[in-house]
């Protein structure tokens, strides 16, 4: 061991002044508390964009292509061969949005309608489906009155909160949606539809708004020859969306518009990036408060050696040693808190996140626990700075040090 690093540590382990070794622990529990806080936050942040994600992408496509204004498409099938040629594309299924108001009785609540292709339905619809419902109930089916009712599929919270169940009617009106041509222009019509089942995305702004029916429904809804307004692009793999789009584009020229997942919630992840700055700029305080007791720490303990600086200055230790034995104190607390604030973190992420130790209100938040997402990277920023603000924070005393005269160091000890 370099004779650097062992006056430093022999200083470090000195127990002789009680208020220095207070001061040193002092110091390490604040490093070691901040770092725990902002690796613990981290995690959660990182867990809860990962879960944000992964709800988004349950319920869309990873690419959406429409034309510019929002026209349906003139050739469905043309257009899903075109986009199926280009790498990296998995699956193409058309549907349309439009929005409704339903109604069912004294109730009315509006909605999105999202048409769904019943020979080629969509892979992120499948996965979402509540037990007991099916795709084939959307199929037009002869009620009580020997009228055909469309079937349709709600979110479970837009079911929830209008009180619907299987089997209720359901009278649908949208802009589209024309009649008869009176003086006062056309007037609309209403269609009527059958609850068939739910769905539940996870997903608050999809489970509380939107509502499937076949494409075939929309078709007599509307009026229209082809309702198909847009098609659904999944990829083989979602991180290359940028990729596959800018390929997509290209290939389909400026007629089209091609929109990725990660632009359309950009408002959504722009507010957990927010948050995630929020609280490291909190904790990074606390951080900073700690690097100051390190400071603390050293200066009594400059203040404390005097006499023993002057005596290795007279022996032929140059400045420079001194002030790298300082450093050397300053390095070896904010290491060892902040290792130890990392660990801990670590364990209190993984363990939280593997045993649901933080419970949820599933009805309320739609995930049953808070998410913790571990990241190595983002343990090696905190760990880094937190070393670098230890570092720093003993520049000053350290130089202090240093600059010692080993005269008025002796005559005063």
């Amino acid at each position: 061991m370099s004779y650097v690093w062992f006056i430093a540590w022999r200083y470090i382990r000195a127990r002789r002044r009680a208020v220095l070794s207070v001061a040193a622990s002092l110091a390490v529990l604040g490093l070691t508390v901040g770092v725990w806080a902002l690796t613990v936050v981290l995690a959660f942040q990182s867990g809860m964009e990962a879960e944000l994600q992964d709800k988004i992408l349950a319920g869309t496509a990873h690419l959406n292509v429409l034309r510019r204004g929002g026209r349906p498409l003139p050739d469905p099938a043309g257009l899903k061969a075109q986009i199926q040629q280009v790498p990296g594309v998995r699956s193409v299924t058309p549907t349309t949005y439009r929005e409704a108001l339903l109604t069912s009785g004294s109730r009315a609540t509006a909605g999105v309608l999202k048409a769904v292709d019943l020979s080629d339905p969509p892979e992120t619809l499948v996965a979402t489906l509540c037990p007991g419902t099916y795709l084939n109930d959307l199929a037009p089916t002869r009620g009580l009155d020997g009228r055909l009712l469309d079937g349709m599929i709600l979110g479970k919270r837009l079911a929830q909160e209008a009180s619907l169940h299987i089997g209720d009617l359901v009278e649908v009106l949208t802009p589209e949606a024309r009649g008869e041509l009176s003086p006062f222009g056309w007037l609309p019509t209403t269609a009527t539809f059958r609850i068939v089942g739910f769905f539940e995305s996870g997903l608050y702004e999809y489970d509380t708004a939107w509502a499937y029916i076949s494409l075939e429904a929309a078709q007599r809804l509307t009026g229209e020859e082809t309702p198909v307004t847009v098609m659904q692009v999944m990829l083989t793999d979602a991180r290359l969306y940028r990729e596959v789009g800018a390929a997509l584009q290209t290939r389909l020229g400026s007629e089209y518009v091609v929109e990725d997942w990660a632009t359309l919630n950009r408002t959504a992840f722009a507010a957990l990036n927010l948050q995630r700055l929020a609280f490291a700029v909190v904790i990074g305080l606390v951080i900073l408060v700690a690097a100051l007791n390190v400071v603390t720490t050293l200066m009594l303990l400059v203040t404390e050696k005097r006499r023993d600086i002057a005596i290795l200055l007279a022996m032929g230790a140059t400045p420079r040693t001194i002030l790298l034995v300082f450093l050397a104190q300053g390095l070896a607390l904010g290491l060892l808190g902040a290792l130890c604030g990392g660990l801990l973190g670590a364990a209190t992420a993984i363990l939280c996140d593997r045993y649901d130790l933080i419970q949820l209100d599933a009805r309320m938040y739609s995930i049953h626990s808070v998410p913790f997402r571990f990241s190595l990277l983002d343990t090696g920023v905190v760990l880094g700075v937190a070393l670098g603000v230890s570092l720093l924070a003993t520049l000053y005393p350290a130089w202090r040090a240093a600059s010692l005269n080993p005269v008025d160091g002796l005559r005063h000890a």
